[in-house]
This record gives C-alpha cells, sequence and structure tokens, in this order.
C-alpha cells in the first residue's frame, strides 16, 4: 500500500498500529525493522522513524538499542493517573469522577465476593482494624480507608481495575475529601465492616448494596467543595 503524503508521519503511525493488531503482537515482541517497514508502506525510512516515534509518545511502542522496536506493555496506572490528575485540576468536574468511582466499586465489589482469597479477607480485615485504632486515638482514618479500597481493588482480580487504584489513591489524598468528624469517620468504619462481611459471605449484592451506601456522599461533597 502507498501512503500518501498529507501528514505522512501520521498515516505510517495508523499502518504500524493496525500491522501490529492484524497480526496480533504481542507486548515485548518485535516489530520489523525500520527498513523493512519502509520497505512494506513504501516511504522512506525516516518517514517511518518520525511515524515510530509518534507512537513512542504514545505509549504504544518502544525502540531500544539491540533490542528493536517492540510493542509496549500498556501501562493503565500511569494512564488513570493522568486522566485523574486532569480532572481534579477541574472542580466542576469533580462530581463526575465521584459519580465514575460509585459505579466503578458497586460492580468491583461483587467480583471480590466472588473472587476474594484468604489473603485478601486478612488485608480487608487488617484495614478495618487500623481504622478501628485510628478512630480510637482521634487520628485521621484516610489511609485506612485507602488501604481497605485498595485490597478490594485486588480482590476483584481484574488487572485492567487494579490499574484504576492509582486514581483511588490520587482521589483520597485530593483536597475535595477533608477529614471527617468523629461521627462521619465512626459511621465509615461500619459502613466498611458490612462492606467487608458481605465480600466474606460471599454475598454479592449485599456487597454492592452496602458499597452504595457508603458511597452516597453526595451531600458531605457538597459542602466540601461549596
Amino acid at each position: 500500500m502507498k501512503l500518501k503524503r498529507t501528514n505522512l508521519y501520521e498515516q505510517i503511525a495508523g499502518e504500524i498500529r493496525d500491522y501490529i493488531i492484524k497480526n496480533q503482537i504481542q507486548p515485548g515482541e518485535r516489530l520489523p525493522t525500520e527498513r523493512e517497514l519502509a520497505e512494506m508502506l513504501g516511504v522512506s525510512r525516516t518517514s517511518v522513524r518520525e511515524g515510530i516515534r509518534l507512537l513512542e509518545t504514545l505509549q504504544f511502542l518502544e525502540v531500544k538499542p539491540k533490542r528493536g522496536i517492540t510493542v509496549k506493555k500498556l501501562e493503565l496506572s500511569s494512564l488513570v493517573r493522568q486522566l485523574t490528575q486532569r480532572i481534579l485540576l477541574e472542580k466542576n468536574r469533580f462530581v463526575e469522577l465521584i459519580e465514575a468511582r460509585r459505579i466503578l466499586e458497586q460492580e468491583l465489589v461483587k467480583l471480590a465476593a466472588v473472587r476474594a482469597t484468604e489473603e485478601d479477607l486478612t488485608r480487608l480485615e487488617l484495614a478495618i482494624e487500623l481504622m478501628a485504632k485510628q478512630l480510637a486515638q482521634g487520628k485521621s482514618i484516610k489511609q485506612a480507608d485507602l488501604c481497605f479500597h485498595q485490597a478490594l481493588f485486588s480482590a476483584a482480580k481484574n488487572s485492567v481495575l487494579e490499574g484504576f487504584q492509582t486514581a483511588l489513591a490520587d482521589f483520597f489524598s485530593a483536597a475535595l475529601l477533608k477529614a471527617g468528624s468523629p461521627e462521619k469517620n465512626a459511621e465509615t468504619l461500619r459502613e466498611h465492616q458490612l462492606i467487608y462481611q458481605a465480600v466474606k459471605d460471599r454475598q454479592p449484592d449485599a456487597a454492592a448494596s452496602a458499597m452504595r451506601q457508603h458511597l452516597n456522599y453526595a451531600g458531605y461533597f457538597q459542602e466540601q467543595t461549596d
């Protein structure tokens, strides 16, 4: 296939991407050399190099000396972090982030209730114990809260969903969730206990219901952002 000269490097990048998909080339596997790609596409090696550079920028390819051109493994956590940080800069989109989290975790906790191992259950239980200890000492429970939700992501046994743990960490670290009152923190602890028990009892619907109640803090959020 001969490519047109308009925006040639973008066309080349698209052709290389399609080649990877068509031939089911997996992350870490090598592509043809620049010379071979240039012959395949009927363009110069310089143009191919520009197309490859674009795909490198997009985190699609990786070029290393003596290794050649390889498909890069998707680092979802990095991409999600960039997206979340952008959203956190736009105050009017905080609510959208909360909505997305509510939808995501209600489904995720169902998977956790089915797939959680004994090790996962132990991690959840330890997070709750830490939260109770911090609450008794009058300390912030935010870190224990984060550990609990990260353990749920891990318990779901879905590598794509686990990539969102990074976004969750940024979400908790942001100023939009200020320290709650002792009463609010005690309520949060009870909600986590209900979620944990439902996961432990292998009850997906009950776990989702408990998570929905836990994340129903739209009013609280509004107070923090007014």
